[in-house]
């Protein structure tokens, strides 16, 4: 008897704990999509909604989805900072999230998702330099993501932007990304629960717009 009160009350809090962060999350994702103009993305916007994610993370460090976004919108600022030192300073931290995630949920596609992510984020703040290497690591992530779920549309849509952002003599340009952005679009639903990541569409929208200049 004792034992299955135990048990009741466990479940219990975990159930309430699970409910918390997921209303923690979705406030500080809501607030990241009200932020997202591709045209424009102002870092100072982001930094706040970064350091509520931190905090979320650090509140339920064995929750991957929490490290996930902590990771995830500091890819995001990277791209933006006009300053290569402090790109790579954000994506030294994302990484300390992302190695989180790859011990909490190792073989998921959003897991290899993320870290194509990451990689093309490296790769931005000095493509000439960097996309022996990181090109590489973007590549094998988005295969990996794309061999446990190809459905996954944000698999698409950073194939498609990093195509959109490769010069034409070296394969890339607009007309080369656009089938990708195409192919994400179909795939994405009206899915909107935070625990499982969704973002991309909005982007995938803004890049068919380019494309078809």
């Amino acid at each position: 008897m004792l034992q299955s009160l135990t048990f009741a009350v466990i479940a219990t809090f975990s159930t309430q704990v699970g409910a918390q962060m997921k209303d923690s999350l979705q406030k500080a994702y809501d607030q990241l999509e009200n932020a997202t103009n591709l045209e424009k993305m102002d870092v100072s916007t982001l930094v706040p909604i970064s350091a509520k994610f931190d905090l979320i993370a650090n509140q339920y460090p064995d929750q991957w989805v929490a490290n996930y976004y902590a990771a995830y919108i500091k890819a995001l600022i990277a791209y933006q900072d006009m300053d290569a030192a402090k790109k790579d300073a954000w994506l030294d931290q994302a990484n300390v999230y992302f190695e989180h995630v790859k011990t909490l949920n190792p073989e998921s596609d959003e897991r290899y998702v993320l870290g194509a992510l990451l990689a093309n984020s490296r790769l931005a703040v000095d493509g000439q330099a960097r996309w022996q290497e990181y090109g590489k690591i973007f590549d094998e992530n988005l295969e990996k993501a794309k061999a446990i779920n190809p459905n996954n549309p944000r698999i698409y849509y950073l194939k498609g932007a990093a195509l959109f952002y490769t010069p034409k003599m070296f394969g890339g340009g607009a007309k080369k990304a656009k089938p990708y952005f195409e192919k994400a679009n179909t795939l994405f639903t009206t899915q909107n629960d935070v625990l499982v990541p969704y973002w991309g569409q909005k982007q995938t929208t803004y890049f068919l717009g380019e494309c078809a200049k």
